[in-house]
């Protein structure tokens, strides 16, 4: 019996194995035994060294898979992430979702959702990385045989994925226990997965990272009123949307000018569940009268557009629902990016809010949000000390903090 390596993989091999063209024969260094450089070391280009052994970031390959320049919250995500840590590392490629334009050196548009991943393995295996990551999300990635088959063959590579949403489904199980190195944001994410569902691989917590609020400047009210609240986002019915509609069917008596925004975007993949819930959403506000009082617009908005609504409106509101057995823990984007706006922002007691506790007001119920709107429309006061709080959340988790939490977990691998 000998040993050698295959890919970067130390291994046992014997005779009849030696016509593997992949497989190279080794032996183990002075004062290290066979089965200490079995467990604890690795083959990186082409020396046998230690697998904790901390590497040069700038001598690192790593390859980043995900959504990108798409009209998608993790895309916006990947778009501001993967070129901050290409940046502190060696050399780096982005394998993307084909969106109907041509690859790029730096772009590689090699797979689609929903479709076997045979030609984003080809094209990582070409590329030969020393680090893969994953930007995950269970609609990017919605059938199990092919994100195996994909996980199988990373297995030649060091591969973190990054799961954007944590579950207590036990389907998903099986594809959150073939990932050998998980990153969340969020502890009880890691809970979940280590204590909950003992999941094998290692997990990590990196906070999902903000944008600094540069400038809080308010644009010229053009709605004509100081008593108006926003909310943005996908049209899905976990995020609450008829709970802006009963707050201002509860505060129309004492703010008659009180205005609700409701941004409602649409996925391709979603179509009809869009359709059925914004025309309950326009039938409850016909109902209670408040056409006058109560806008749902359809449709994707750019980050600029946002940005003028967020400027020009009072507040920000996420009254996301803990819909039980769905209940989504991970990090709002969604949240963070109103925040960098200088407005105050009220998020629910949903998990996927646990990380702004103590930054943001989450009220459990309609009066709760009732209560906390009508503070800070009539004190200045609280509107001063919550957006001081949040900048400070703003500040501690900026992007070059999380770019060099990711560039260090790879350096130590």
């Amino acid at each position: 019996m000998y040993l050698g390596y295959r890919q970067k993989r130390i291994v046992t091999v014997s005779d009849r194995e030696f016509v593997s063209s992949d497989l190279r024969v080794i032996e183990a260094p002075a004062g290290i035994d066979a089965k200490d450089l079995l467990l604890n070391y690795e083959i990186w280009r082409g020396k046998v060294v230690s697998k904790t052994e901390a590497k040069d970031p700038k001598s690192l390959r790593v390859a980043f898979v995900g959504v990108y320049n798409i009209r998608c919250g993790i895309s916006t995500y990947a778009e501001a992430l993967f070129p901050a840590i290409g940046a502190l590392v060696g050399e780096s490629r982005i394998f993307a979702e084909k969106d109907g334009t041509p690859s790029t050196e730096q772009v590689v548009r090699c797979w689609e959702r929903g479709k076997p991943l045979l030609e984003l393995i080809d094209a990582i295996h070409a590329f030969d990385p020393d680090i893969v990551l994953v930007q995950h999300e269970y609609g990017i990635f919605p059938v199990a045989r092919h994100w195996l088959s994909f996980l199988f063959e990373m297995q030649h590579y060091k591969t973190y994925v990054t799961l954007h949403s944590v579950y207590k489904h036990k389907d998903k199980t099986i594809c959150e226990a073939a990932i050998p190195n998980i990153i969340v944001h969020t502890n009880i994410g890691k809970s979940i997965l280590k204590d909950e569902k003992k999941v094998p691989g290692k997990v990590t917590v990196i906070p999902h990272f903000c944008v600094p609020c540069v400038s809080d400047a308010k644009y010229w009210n053009i709605y004509q009123s100081p008593h108006t609240f926003m909310q943005f986002g996908f049209g899905f019915r976990y995020k609450g949307w008829e709970q802006g509609i009963e707050v201002v069917d509860r505060l129309k008596g004492e703010f008659p000018d009180i205005f609700f925004t409701g941004l409602f975007s649409e996925s391709e993949f979603s179509r009809s569940m869009h359709d059925e819930y914004f025309y309950q959403l326009y039938d409850l506000v016909r109902k209670k009268n408040l056409t006058q009082h109560v806008a749902i617009i359809r449709g994707y908005q750019s980050d600029e557009t946002l940005d003028s609504y967020l400027r020009t409106n009072q507040l920000a509101l996420f009254p996301y629902i803990d819909n039980g057995e769905h209940t989504v823990y991970g990090c709002s984007g969604a949240a963070r990016f109103a925040m960098r706006t200088g407005i105050p922002v009220i998020v629910s007691d949903a998990p996927l809010f646990d990380d702004l506790q103590g930054t943001c007001p989450r009220p459990s119920t309609i009066d709760g949000i009732c209560e906390e709107i009508r503070a800070l429309f009539r004190d200045k006061k609280k509107v001063a000390e919550q957006k001081k709080r949040q900048h400070e959340f703003l500040i501690k988790n900026n992007l070059s903090n999380i770019e060099k939490a990711y560039a260090d977990l790879f350096s130590a691998s």
